[in-house]
């Protein structure tokens, strides 16, 4: 079973919202863009749960705002689904419509051949202010008819909540994977351990010590002021667990999980939150293997470290059914292809999104590899700054952290920036690739500005007008500049002449620092910062407190400013 088409009005933070995914979603994107908001849509419809809570007015999008001739507000979740299996399409039939499997909308005319059966179902939170009357209700749009608790279990998603694991209550999945093979067989397992219970708290009851102990408590005035009838106050009493219902029972039977065969079984909360967040997610991925159902998980691998993110990841989307994930971890993003990626972003006043077709270009398909290796780390940023080469990124990265520390300016961090450099190889010679990681990170909704060299004066005019098309700001250095330059910038030789002897004596770099003049200080210091793999960083941890280099700070300054009407920038000497 899988989602054809998604329909969102009015619901939280969207106006509207429209989505024909092809196959599994993977939501990523800038904070309170939307990504939890469209798993909650979806859980809207297919969670029976959820149209069993209580609903909240603040769920409508901007409900006080709405006209005065309309008081009412409406928010409505749409969903179209298809590949059901041949027991739901049974199951179901009534219900089933021909839907057009490109769009999940209705197939009428031309697309009426093409159609295949799926369902179409609509939830709908419905305000009325004057009357502070507030419902929801999951209903099919094409004979308004509310949906029976039958069939919305039926056609049900699985989710993967941040709940205990290994839970038997009713409403646990692994309740719902034990059952699935026999639930009369689970029911009868269930009523003998109640049973078995009933008879060891009977036998606790009536053993001698607790016999005893009754009486005594019985024996204080008890039997005369409640009172109590027959000659042995103490068999009135008994003891049960919790308040002896089935639901009670369940909820005090606590999983256990042996990891250190020195240590034993422990509650499984004593084995913290990785191990809950794991079992969660396998749970999940046995019952939807189990049911070929659609998934749901918000803010996937939070709670997981980077393997195992990765992983189960993949285990959830190596399945038949569909995946709806959000994630903050670019782990959970390498797991899928590019195509899966959904990208939500709000910088620019309003929610957007975006996604990657499906390509047959080999330029392209190659353009796409950086996704996982650069831009992943990068999904919840609002803007990239690209960069030529780790040089760039190392320098710039510790002049922003040194400026941060020292004299408490804002980092990249702090304006929802990321850095990555362009050379996805790790050396240098990355200039030519900027355009393909900035058309990239284009297509992804980022915000895109981009740092460059200064090379022989007209020498990048292709590469400048190549990044015009899809930055939003190129920040170039002065003729003949580069990253070492623009540390240096600013500096007196007596200020850099420690620096370099500290890098001199710490990396055995042989300069005999005592015989340069002032000018070759400066020569020799910016060679220096290109040695030993570079050394960049180590530089900038030398600088005197408050000194910072004038064209490198100013570069940083720039990054972080407005975007300009034309998006190339050229700094001054």
């Amino acid at each position: 079973m899988r989602v054809a088409r998604l329909e969102i009005e009015n619901f939280k933070g969207f106006k509207s919202f429209t989505l024909v995914p092809q196959g599994s979603v993977v939501v990523v994107g800038e904070p309170r863009a939307g990504r939890s908001d469209v798993i909650d849509a979806l859980r809207r419809v297919l969670d029976p749960r959820m149209v069993r809570a209580r609903p909240n007015e603040w769920d409508i999008h901007r409900p006080y705002e709405s006209d005065q001739s309309n008081p009412d507000e409406m928010a409505s979740v749409r969903v179209s689904l298809m590949d059901l299996s041949p027991e739901l399409e049974q199951e179901l039939d009534a219900r089933m419509e021909l839907l057009d499997p490109g769009t999940g909308l209705l197939a009428v005319g031309e697309t009426s051949d093409e159609g295949e059966l799926g369902i179409r179902l609509a939830y709908h939170l419905h305000y009325k202010p004057q009357e502070q009357v507030l419902e929801h209700w999951v209903e099919y749009p094409s004979s308004h008819h509310r949906l029976p608790l039958v069939e919305r279990d039926a056609l049900r998603a699985v989710v993967v909540e941040d709940n205990p694991p290994l839970q038997l209550r009713p409403e646990g999945t692994f309740r719902r994977i034990a059952a699935a093979p026999d639930p009369d067989a689970l029911n009868r397992t269930l009523e003998e351990f109640a049973k078995d219970i009933a008879e060891a708290t009977d036998r606790l009851t009536n053993s001698g010590e607790v016999q005893d102990a009754l009486g005594l408590v019985a024996n204080q005035g008890t039997k005369w002021v409640l009172p109590i009838e027959g000659d042995s106050p103490a068999s009135a009493f008994g003891f049960t667990a919790e308040d002896g219902s089935m639901a009670a029972l369940l909820r005090a039977v606590q999983p256990t999980l042996e990891l250190d065969a020195d240590v034993g079984r422990l509650p499984l909360a004593s084995h913290g939150s990785t191990t809950r967040a794991v079992l969660a997610a396998a749970e999940a991925s046995a019952v939807a293997h189990t049911d070929h159902a659609i998934v749901l998980a918000d803010d996937f691998g939070d709670q997981l470290d980077a393997s195992a993110t990765e992983y189960l990841a993949s285990r959830l989307q190596r399945r038949q059914g569909q995946l709806w994930l959000s994630t903050r971890r670019p782990e959970a993003v390498s797991a899928f292809e590019a195509t899966d990626l959904l990208r939500l972003t709000r910088h620019e006043g309003s929610r957007q999104n975006f996604q990657l077709l499906p390509t047959g270009d080999r330029k392209e398909r190659v353009r796409r590899r950086y996704l996982s290796t650069l831009l992943a780390p990068a999904m919840s940023a609002r803007a990239v700054v690209i960069l030529e080469g780790p040089h760039d990124l190392e320098a710039y990265t510790a002049l922003d952290r040194r400026r941060h520390r020292d004299l408490s300016k804002r980092p990249f961090s702090a304006c929802g920036m990321r850095l990555v450099c362009a050379s996805a190889s790790g050396h240098e010679g990355g200039k030519s690739e900027l355009p393909k990681l900035a058309q990239l990170a284009d297509d992804l909704g980022f915000e895109v500005r981009v740092v460059l060299d200064g090379d022989k004066p007209g020498s990048d005019q292709e590469l400048i007008d190549d990044l015009r098309n899809v930055a939003d700001l190129i920040v170039r250095l002065p003729p003949r500049t580069a990253v070492e330059e623009a540390l240096l910038s600013g500096l007196a030789a007596e200020a850099l002449r420690p620096m370099l002897e500290s890098l001199n004596d710490g990396h055995d770099l042989g300069i005999d620092v005592e015989d340069l003049d002032d000018v070759q200080i400066h020569e020799e210091c910016a060679k220096a910062l290109k040695r030993k793999g570079g050394l960049h960083p180590m530089f900038v941890d030398l600088l005197p407190e408050g000194v910072m280099p004038d064209l490198a700070t100013r570069v940083l300054q720039r990054l972080k400013g407005e975007i300009p009407p034309d998006p190339l920038v050229e700094l001054d000497p």
